[in-house]
């Protein structure tokens, strides 16, 4: 993301007040995005922060791709960012998937890194960096009625009620965390297949968080649970993960409340997906009511198919099953063909037949949500 973002800023901007709700991850990039390029504008944006001390962030390690780790560097000074205490990723590692190579691995570009982090060190290193017209306050808010501002994101993380969501289709419903030896050798995230789903395997400063990801309609919560202390060596499991995956049916609320992190939408961790997925929201949040390149009603529609669109990427790893034959992989292989995406399945079909150089020497000839044609290409040789 770069200065395009201020390309034909309306001159109907007037100042405004944006307040967002909740200091997660989506919580804390929305506020960092609204500050950074607020800074440029003609007049001086209020950006509040409002949170609930008392919520705690999810215990578990957390990974980027290469766009948000930029823009990190664009928005602080480059001698705070150690204080962030991540580790590189430079690619993803996948162990057991496919029939073709028992390892093969999704490279990140020479010149880029993903991160690995601990979710309250990122949250706490994002917000001391946030200095000018910003301010934090911790309220436990009810009401959207009781917030004064002309505009809120609410990033409160997931919905109790999921009358005003839709699914999203993927087969995971469950994860064991749990926590593993520091490894310092390990520079990439491990995705590692399993006989009930897949395990991920995120190198931190301080441990390797591990999370064993299945279907308990599939496969018994002892039985994973045995299976995962058996396979990673696990002494004890520190939490266990309940979830569905969903997306909201309006991702913004009377034309003044933008739902993000959570609170839009929830899709399983394989490629890392949510990180990226907030921050473009808040990139559409803007088009919509800075630059004004977009309507409100504009700007909903394309995350609703940026999400969608991330949901038929992560769908299709799973299409080419794995080194077990089992009842999971079965099910998952069944849900992707069951549920193709033409437009997906059309690009698959000329992308495979691309040669990886023009690939990527072009690499925004062919996109879809996150990933360039040559991510696509990659994934094709490596698992067909």
């Amino acid at each position: 993301m770069d200065m395009d973002i201020l390309y034909g800023i309306s001159t109907a901007y007037n100042k405004m007040k944006i307040s967002i709700l909740g200091r997660g991850n989506a919580g804390c990039i929305s506020a960092l995005h609204f500050y950074h390029y607020s800074k440029l504008l003609p007049k001086p944006m209020e950006i509040e922060l409002i949170y609930d001390s008392k919520i705690d962030p999810v215990p578990v390690g957390q990974a980027t791709l290469v766009d948000l780790p930029f823009f990190l560097w664009q928005s602080t000074e480059l001698k705070n960012l150690m204080n962030f205490n991540f580790t590189q990723k430079r690619g993803i590692m996948y162990e057991n998937w496919g029939k073709k190579n028992k390892d093969w691995f999704h490279e990140f570009p020479f010149s880029s890194y993903g991160f690995h982090f601990n979710p309250k060190t990122f949250q706490d290193y994002v917000v001391s960096n946030l200095k000018i017209n910003f301010k934090d306050k911790d309220e436990h808010v009810i009401d959207y009625k009781n917030i004064d501002a002309d505009y809120i994101i609410d990033c409160r993380g997931a919905p109790n009620d999921m009358k005003e969501y839709d699914p999203l289709i993927n087969p995971l419903n469950c994860a064991l965390l749990s926590s593993l030896p520091v490894d310092n050798n390990l520079f990439w995230t491990r995705t590692i297949a399993t006989p009930d789903g897949w395990c991920f395997h995120i190198p931190l400063q301080d441990r390797v968080s591990v999370g064993y990801n299945f279907n308990k309609d599939i496969t018994s919560e002892e039985e994973a649970r045995n299976n995962f202390m058996e396979l990673f060596k696990i002494e004890k499991i520190n939490k266990v993960f309940n979830f569905k995956q969903y997306i909201a049916k309006k991702p913004v609320i009377d034309k003044r409340v933008f739902l993000n992190g959570n609170k839009l939408f929830f899709l399983e961790p394989l490629e890392s997906t949510a990180m990226n997925t907030y921050h473009m929201w808040c990139r559409f949040i803007w088009d919509a009511l800075i630059n004004k390149s977009l309507t409100i009603e504009e700007a909903g529609e394309k995350i609703k198919k940026y999400i969608f669109d991330t949901q038929n990427f992560i769908l299709w790893h799973y299409n080419f099953g794995s080194t077990y034959n089992t009842k999971f992989w079965k099910y998952a292989k069944k849900l992707y063909k069951n549920n193709k995406n033409n437009e997906f399945e059309i690009m698959i079909k000329e992308i495979k037949n691309k040669d990886e150089f023009f690939l990527k020497t072009y690499p925004n000839l062919y996109h879809y949500a996150q990933w360039s044609g040559w991510n696509i290409k990659n994934w094709w040789n490596g698992m067909q």
